[in-house]
């Protein structure tokens, strides 16, 4: 039996794909799963609500946030489409801030969008070896009505205050 030559020959000016790529599928299973995947975690996501906290609050979590240099979680009042809130959005507090809003690394957030402002929790890399509970490890917040603390806030004060110059008119 004699077979011949397999010649594909372009028919009316159309060229079809090469023989090898013809029935290549779409996507690879590997990458599908991963998609399904990723939209079942945001889709199962949901960040419960904390408590509406007062300018006054929001002050004192940023203070601290501020002078020592930690970083803050902050939850919005805002929702998404299917009413839930939003990703708490974290980064440290430079005191970047005016009667309208306050700046969190590249964000400026309107005061009154803010719900809830606390300070996040991070583990240093000394304190994963110890037997210590973790509620042992968690610094508490700082209570600035107390008479030393307030002491150590005039210095810090003292130290870091620039008076403004008076404008002439």
């Amino acid at each position: 039996m004699r077979r011949t030559k397999k010649e594909f020959l372009d028919y009316n000016e159309y060229r079809d794909r090469p023989f090898g790529l013809k029935w290549g599928t779409a996507f690879a299973m590997d990458e599908l799963v991963k998609g399904i995947e990723e939209n079942a975690a945001v889709a199962l996501k949901d960040l419960p609500p904390q408590l509406q906290m007062t300018r006054e609050e929001i002050d004192q979590v940023l203070l601290q946030s501020f002078l020592y240099r930690q970083k803050v979680t902050i939850q919005l009042n805002t929702k998404d489409e299917f009413g839930r809130y939003r990703e708490n959005i974290e980064g440290v507090f430079l005191g970047e801030c005016d009667e309208e809003y306050l700046t969190i690394d590249q964000y400026q957030i309107l005061w009154e969008n803010i719900r809830h402002v606390g300070l996040k929790q991070e583990m240093k890399w000394f304190e994963f070896s110890t037997n210590k509970t973790y509620d042992e490890q968690v610094s508490r917040s700082i209570d600035w009505n107390k008479p030393n603390q307030q002491a150590e806030l005039q210095l810090i004060k003292d130290e870091f205050y620039q008076a403004f110059e008076e404008e002439n008119d």
